[in-house]
């Protein structure tokens, strides 16, 4: 999985402004249920600050994260069709040895499992 090119200040600033803060938030993350220990996970915010609080809650920390997405930049492979504005549920593809999963519905109150004690989380699985 190759990094996207780092953004600079100017251009930033510029994405901020005409992005709306409404809409699909995301990251991808450390998943041990994953073929490759990748799991990507998005949900519906309407501000950025509760889109940060919500990644919080969670449980997501910044060293597991390898890209997180926003409004203005979806994942390469799309959303899921369920996922509407308002709608409360994080989903979840994983990437496994065909490719990236079928997204599946999480619940609202969605807990991230530590990794060292991924394999005691049925939810996890």
């Amino acid at each position: 999985m190759a990094r996207a090119e780092r953004l600079t200040r100017a251009q930033r600033r510029a994405l901020r402004a005409a992005v709306p803060a409404e809409g699909v938030y995301g990251v991808d993350s450390k998943d041990a249920g994953a073929d490759s220990w990748i799991g990507r996970y998005v949900f519906w915010a309407e501000s950025v600050d509760d889109a940060k609080r919500r990644r919080r809650e969670a449980g997501f920390h910044h060293r597991q994260i390898t890209a997180q997405w926003s409004p203005g930049q979806t994942p390469p492979e799309g959303l899921p069709s369920e996922l509407r504005g308002g709608d409360g549920h994080w989903y979840r593809s994983r990437l496994d040895h065909g490719g990236w999963t079928p997204w599946e519905q999480l619940p609202a109150d969605y807990r991230h499992p530590p990794q060292g004690l991924a394999a005691e989380y049925p939810s996890s699985r």
